[in-house]
Parts: C-alpha cells; structure tokens; sequence
C-alpha cells in the first residue's frame, strides 16, 4: 500500500452509505402512522418518493410517522426547507395530535420487529444497496484492509442486510450499540483506532458517513482530529450540506463513481 494513499482501517456508516433504507422505513413509518395517528390519512404508495426526497430531515425514528402525516396533510415547503423548520414543524404536528415522540418511536420499532420476525426476507427486499457498493466492498476486504460499520441501526438488522449480499460482509465487525445504549459515533471510532492501535489522532482510520454534523463531530474529537473524513453525497444529505463541504478544510465530498475507484482516486 501507499502511505496515506489507503486507509489503515476503513469505517463505513450502514444507512445512507452502504444500503438506502428508504423504501423500508416508508412502510414501517406508513404501518405506525396508521396504527398511533388520530384519525390517520390514508397513504398512498405515490407518497413513497416524496418521503424519500426528505429523507435528509429526519434523524430520529419516531419523526418518521410525522414526516408521512406532513406529507399527507399538505405541509408547505417551508416547514420542511431544512433540519430547523422540519423540528419546529414536526413539534407542532405532534401536539396537534397529542402525541409524543416516545409513542411515535415505540409504534415505528414494533412495526419493524413484527415485519422483520413474520416475514424476513420482504423486509430485506425492502432495503437496496447502492450500485457498486458491494462490489467494491468485497474488493476492498480482499485487498486485506480492514473493514468495520459504524451504525446506530440495531445489529441484527444491519448483519441482515448484509450477510443477504454476501457471507463475508455479514461477518465484518459493526459497532455503536451495546446493551441498553447507543454509541456516539465519535466514541464508536475512537474504540476502532485503539483497537487497531493508530497513531495519535487516529492518523490511517478513514470513515465515510453522510451526515455532515456527525463529521463535524468526529472532527471535533480529539482522539479523532488526523482521521480522514469522506461526506457520502449519494446519501441522506442536501445539496446545500454537499457544497458547505468546500469550505470545511476537514471533509471531503465522495461521490458515488470515487467510491468504486481505487483508495489513490479518492479526494485527496
């Protein structure tokens, strides 16, 4: 390998970098709309390609039933322009209908454990990997780097997902779970460089996420500050957050076609 030219280690966010959720969270979010909203909408499947076109908003499970409902109920553009007036909007829908975010978040982990335990392998369908994604992924652990995901998705949904791909992706190392937490990412990494003992900074671990405020934060770390930080902008992020990379000397814009080159063709 060639120094600084390939990662010692490479970290990669699961949603939004390896497999678009989008199709699957529409339904799970549609199943505990109908299941916790008063007087729920009725939701049609055309719905689907105005929730994923938002997608970007939302950070939190339980936003998803009401991001559906703002959908159905006509919301204006400007409650939804950006992460700011999305929460405000989404707080307001909330006390409308009496709700709290636990119901919501609740209604949504029902729904999918019950889809996923009835029927597995629909509830796989309903999740895509990015084109190349796995191709090159498969290259990359037969080159010997070392591979981890880093997610707050549950760990069996995410080995799922990828053992259904193949059988040496369901067995690489996922991280930022344990029993009755989720890990910050930024903690998430900072265990992955100790454990492959990098240098201070964590110089030689790259990580490739698609939200910009957790790479700010990973960046803000410092145990973190010399790891080589990749903004996905095929991901759940805007064009506005995509150009903002510019003028953050600390991130650089992947895109999807960099991806499947070799490490040398990344930003640099």
């Amino acid at each position: 390998m060639v120094p600084g030219f390939s990662p010692v280690v490479l970290a990669l966010d699961f949603d939004g970098v390896l497999c678009d959720g989008r199709p699957e969270y529409f339904e799970a979010a549609r199943r505990a709309y109908r299941e916790t909203w008063p007087a729920a909408r009725e939701v049609p499947d055309a719905v689907a390609a105005v929730f994923g076109a938002h997608r970007p908003l939302v950070e939190s499970g339980w936003e998803m039933p009401v991001l559906l409902h703002a959908v159905v109920a006509g919301e204006t553009v400007a409650g939804l322009v950006d992460r700011t007036a999305w929460l405000a909007t989404a707080r307001r829908l909330l006390g409308a209908g009496g709700l709290a975010p636990e119901t919501l978040g609740q209604a949504l982990n029902g729904v999918r454990d019950a889809w996923f335990a009835r029927d597995p392998d629909d509830w796989i369908r309903h999740n895509v990997f990015y084109p190349g994604v796995v191709a090159r992924l498969l290259d990359v652990l037969a080159s010997g780097t070392p591979v981890a995901v880093i997610t707050t998705k549950a760990e069996r949904f995410a080995r799922a997902l990828l053992a259904s791909q193949d059988a040496r992706l369901g067995a690489l190392p996922i991280v930022g779970r344990e029993p009755g937490r989720v890990i910050p990412k930024p903690e998430s990494l900072a265990r992955l460089a100790a454990a492959h003992r990098l240098q201070a900074g964590a110089e030689g671990l790259w990580f490739v996420e698609d939200l910009l405020e957790t790479l700010d934060a990973v960046h803000a770390t410092p145990s973190l500050a010399a790891a080589r930080l990749f903004l996905a902008g095929w991901g759940y992020n805007t064009l506005e957050q995509r150009a903002s990379v510019g003028w953050r000397r600390h991130v650089r814009l992947l895109s999807l076609g960099a991806w499947t080159a070799p490490f040398a063709a990344w930003p640099a």
